[in-house]
C-alpha cells in the first residue's frame, strides 16, 4: 500500500517540466510543416513519451510504503524463560538480544516490531524504541521492597519515620529498622499479603548516617538489607511568643515542651486589663504589649489562645497579618469552644460540626479528645496529618501561615506517660506552621536511585548570578537555565563512587548538596518496580503490537528507472529510424 507518487528531487520538478515542454514545443515547431502527413502524429507521440521518460529519470519518482522489517525479542531483567520458549516455538528464527543498561541494541536496524520481555528498559533508554512497534509482555512478579518513603533530612529531636511496602512477603518474616551501627530501633512482623510497614526512631546525634531496613526470617537470619541514608541536622532554635488571656494546662505543657527543645520562649499571661505577667526562657528578654510589625518580625512563631486572637485590636491584627505576609511569621491559634463560633469576618477558619469527640492516633492506637468539628474543605486550606489522620490545618498568608487544631487537652498525654506521642503531635503541627528558613540555594534530586556511571538529574533554585556547580572532584557541571523561571537550573552528573557524594555551588562553599549513590546490589526490587511502572506507562499493558506506530512508519521507495529507459530508447529509436523508412 502506498500514498501516491512523490519525487525524490522535488526542487527540480518545475524547472525540468518547463524545460521538457520547451524541448517538445521546439520539436513540434520543427515538424509542423509535415502536419498533413500520416507520419507526423506517430513522431509527435514518440517524442512526447521519450521526453516524458527523460523527465522522470531526472526527477526520480517514488512511493511511500509500509516497512516490512521483521520481529525480534528483547530480554530484560525478570523475563520468564517459559514465555521465551513459547515465543520461539511460534517464531522459529526470531532474533533475540539481551538488554544491558546504557548500551545500544544491535538488532534495531533490521526490525520494526519488538517483543519486550521482563521488567523493561531503563527510562533513559526509551529513545532506542521510539520508531518501533512494541509488545510489552512483562515479567516475573516482584518479591521484595517496592516502596520506601522517608525524609532524607531530619531535625535532631524529631522522629525518623519510614513508610514502606513489601510485595509477596513470607509469613513470619520481620522488617527491622537499624541505626548506623546496626542496633535495632523498631520492628514489625510481616503478614501473608502485600505488607505496609511503618517504622519510627528518634536519632540521638547529628550528622550523615546510613540507617538500614532489614528483612529477617522467623529464626533471625538476615534475608536482605537496604540502606537508608539520612542527614540529621541540628535545628536552629526558634523565637516563640505565647500569648494567653489566662493560664491553662495546655499552654503550660506546650511552654515546657518548647523550652526543653531549646527554643527562645516569651510567655505573656494577662492578669487584669492592661496588666500582664511575662516569663522568659532560653534567652528571650523583650516584652510585648501591643503587636507591631517591628516587634513581631523577629519571631518565628506566635501562639495565641482563641480569646486573645478574638480580642486583638484592629491595629494589632493588621500588624500580625503584615508580619505574616512580609517576614513569614507563623501564627497558631489554640482552640477553645469560642473559636468555632466566630464569624467569617473575624476568623479565617471554616468548620462543620461532626459530633465526634475523639480520634485515634499512634501505634498502639491512642484515643485523643477533640472538639466535635472538622475542617471545612477550602482550596487554600492545607491539612496537617499524623498517621494519615488530620490533626490540624493552616492557611498560607503569602510568606507566612496561620493555623489551628481540633485537638483538646493534649497535655493529658504527658500525664499518662505518653510523652513521645505528645512530642510527635506538636512537632508535626508547629513545624508545619512556623516561619520557613530562607536558603541561598534550594536543591532537589530528580533521579530517585542514583548509581555509579548513570545519569543523576538534579535541580536547583537560586537568586545567585553566574551560578556554577562543582562535584567532589572539583569538576564543573554544565547547567541549563529554565526559559520561564530564571532562578531555576537543571543539571546532570555521572557519579563515580558509591556512598555519600556532594555537589556544591562554587560561589559559596558552604552551600552543599549531599546525596547518596547506591551500588548495583542495593534497592534492586525498588528499581525494578519503578522500571516496570515506567514501561507500562510508555508501552501499555496489552501484550500486542500497536497499530499506530507501524501504520505511520513508512519508507520512501524509488520506482525502478528501468521502464523509463526502455520507453526513452524506444521513442528515440523510432525518431531515428522513421526518416530512413520514409525514403
Amino acid at each position: 500500500m502506498s500514498d501516491g507518487v512523490v519525487f525524490m528531487n522535488p526542487k527540480l520538478v518545475w524547472p525540468i517540466i518547463l524545460m521538457g515542454l520547451v524541448l517538445w514545443s521546439v520539436f513540434v515547431w520543427k515538424e509542423w510543416p509535415q502536419r498533413r502527413e500520416r507520419r507526423f502524429w506517430p513522431k509527435l507521440i514518440a517524442s512526447f513519451f521519450a521526453l516524458s521518460s527523460l523527465v522522470m529519470i531526472i526527477l526520480k519518482p517514488g512511493t511511500f510504503q509500509k516497512s516490512t522489517k521483521g520481529k525480534a525479542i528483547v530480554l530484560t531483567n525478570g523475563y520468564r524463560p517459559e514465555q521465551l520458549d513459547s515465543l520461539k516455538s511460534i517464531y522459529k528464527r526470531i532474533k533475540t538480544v539481551k538488554y544491558t543498561k546504557g548500551q545500544t541494541l544491535s538488532i534495531l536496524t533490521d526490525t520494526d516490531s519488538i517483543f519486550l520481555m521482563g521488567h523493561g528498559l531503563a527510562p533513559y533508554d526509551f529513545w532506542q524504541l521510539e520508531d518501533k512497534s512494541v509488545a510489552f509482555l512483562g515479567g516475573e512478579a516482584i518479591t521484595g521492597w517496592t516502596s520506601i518513603s522517608y525524609k532524607k533530612k531530619v531535625v535532631l529531636g524529631d522522629f525518623f519515620k519510614v513508610d514502606a511496602k513489601y510485595a509477596n512477603p513470607k509469613n513470619g518474616h520481620w522488617a527491622v529498622l537499624v541505626d548506623n551501627g546496626g542496633n535495632p530501633l523498631d520492628s514489625v512482623v510481616f503478614g501473608e499479603q502485600q505488607q505496609i510497614v511503618k517504622l519510627r526512631a528518634a536519632p540521638k546525634a547529628s550528622g550523615r548516617f546510613v540507617y538500614g531496613l532489614l528483612e529477617k526470617d522467623d529464626e533471625g537470619n538476615l534475608i536482605s538489607k537496604e540502606p537508608l541514608p539520612v542527614e540529621v541536622e541540628k535545628g536552629a532554635p526558634l523565637k516563640v511568643a505565647l500569648i494567653n488571656t489566662f493560664p491553662t494546662f495546655e499552654t503550660k505543657y506546650l511552654k515546657n515542651f518548647l523550652t526543653e527543645k531549646g527554643h527562645q520562649v516569651l510567655a505573656r499571661t494577662q492578669l487584669t486589663k492592661g496588666k500582664y505577667k511575662f516569663e522568659y526562657f532560653n534567652g528571650a528578654s523583650s516584652p510585648i504589649y501591643g503587636f507591631t510589625s517591628e516587634n513581631l518580625k523577629e519571631y518565628d512563631l506566635l501562639v495565641l489562645d482563641s480569646d486573645s486572637y478574638a480580642g486583638l485590636t484592629g491595629a494589632s491584627k493588621q500588624a500580625m497579618e503584615a508580619a505574616m505576609e512580609s517576614s513569614g511569621l507563623g501564627v497558631f491559634v489554640q482552640p477553645s469552644q469560642g473559636l468555632f463560633s466566630l464569624s467569617e469576618s473575624r476568623s479565617p477558619f471554616k468548620f462543620i460540626q461532626d459530633y465526634k469527640n475523639d480520634i485515634n492516633l499512634g501505634a498502639p492506637v491512642q484515643n485523643l479528645s477533640k472538639y466535635p468539628y472538622q475542617f471545612k474543605e477550602a482550596w487554600r486550606a492545607q491539612e496537617i496529618l499524623l498517621d494519615s489522620v488530620t490533626i490540624a490545618s493552616y492557611l498560607p498568608m503569602q510568606r507566612g501561615k496561620v493555623g489551628t487544631t481540633l485537638l483538646q487537652n493534649t497535655y493529658q498525654l504527658v500525664l499518662d506517660g505518653k510523652e513521645n506521642l505528645y512530642a510527635r503531635i506538636w512537632t508535626q503541627i508547629l513545624n508545619s506552621i512556623t516561619r520557613e528558613r530562607e536558603t541561598l540555594v534550594s536543591w532537589k534530586a530528580i533521579t530517585r536511585i542514583p548509581r555509579t556511571d548513570e545519569p543523576f538529574h538534579f535541580e536547583l533554585r537560586t537568586a545567585l548570578n553566574d551560578v556554577e556547580v562543582k562535584t567532589n572532584q572539583d569538576t564543573n557541571i554544565p547547567l541549563l537555565q529554565d526559559g520561564l523561571l530564571i532562578n531555576k537550573w537543571t543539571g546532570v552528573e555521572y557519579p563515580r563512587a558509591t556512598g555519600w557524594n556532594q555537589l556544591r555551588v562554587s560561589n559559596d562553599s558552604v552551600v552543599t548538596f549531599p546525596y547518596f549513590v547506591y551500588d548495583d546490589n542495593q534497592l534492586q526490587t525498588l528499581e525494578q518496580d519503578e522500571v516496570l511502572r515506567s514501561n507500562h506507562q510508555k508501552f501499555g499493558s496489552e501484550p500486542t503490537f500497536g497499530t499506530s506506530i507501524s501504520e505511520s512508519r513508512k519508507v520512501l521507495h524509488p520506482i525502478s528507472l528501468y521502464w523509463f529507459y526502455i520507453v526513452l530508447l524506444l521513442g528515440m529509436g523510432w525518431l531515428w529510424l522513421e526518416p530512413k523508412l520514409a525514403r
